[in-house]
């Protein structure tokens, strides 16, 4: 004699939206003579680096931090509606600030407010290091980007970016940094260029390294 049992369609929410287990929309009458198996759906959620508000800017200022030999402070064009004021351990690399003022660069917008040597930084450039340190440089968007633009993981779409708070409570740019890399000269996450609009962000003087 055939016995029956009934497998219920469940379902989880993933940020707010229900989501059904597989193809179990309805109810199902299962033969034990027969089994089959509903394979539930994996949904993954944003990279730590989809969560990031990465952006083009242009240094507009560079002056040396007057306590500290290796920082530069910095007023960088981020597309709002002033300047941020961003410090960065570049002196070593960077000895005049001649070589700052001007330069397009990519930033990351969304980390929370940080004091370096009593500076308020609000936010962080990213420069790709070459193996052994000896190294480090801008990443720089490319040609033709505007200060502001979102920079991505090529043919990803954006999303919003999470708050500051959540970048520091969950270490996102940190989890971001471990899979940054240069390769062939061009920035990558995961293996995927990073883009404006405009093409691919490059790392003309590191070619293979580490992006942070």
């Amino acid at each position: 004699m055939l016995t029956t049992r009934f497998l219920c369609a469940s379902a989880l929410s993933l940020r707010g939206m229900p989501l059904l287990h597989g193809n179990c929309g309805t109810l199902r009458k299962l033969h034990t003579t027969s089994p089959s198996m509903c394979a539930e759906a994996v949904v993954e959620g944003p990279t730590a680096f989809e969560e990031l508000d990465v952006r083009v800017g242009r240094i507009v200022e560079a002056w040396e931090h007057p306590d500290s030999e290796k920082l530069w402070c910095e007023r960088i064009d981020v597309g709002e509606e002033e300047p941020r004021e961003i410090a960065s351990g570049l002196r070593a690399y960077y000895p005049t600030a001649d070589l700052l003022a001007g330069r397009s660069v990519i930033v990351v917008c969304n980390l929370k407010a940080a004091k370096l040597a009593g500076f308020a930084s609000n936010g962080m450039v990213l420069c790709a290091s070459s193996t052994d340190k000896g190294v480090v440089a801008f990443v720089e968007p490319p040609e033709g980007s505007a200060p502001g633009e979102r920079v991505l993981c090529k043919d990803s779409t954006a999303i919003p970016p999470a708050s500051p708070n959540r970048v520091k409570k969950k270490k996102l740019m940190e989890a971001a940094a471990e899979e940054l890399r240069a390769v062939d000269g061009v920035a990558t996450y995961r293996g995927v260029p990073l883009c404006t609009e405009a093409g691919p962000c490059t790392s003309p003087t590191v070619a293979e390294g580490t992006i942070n």
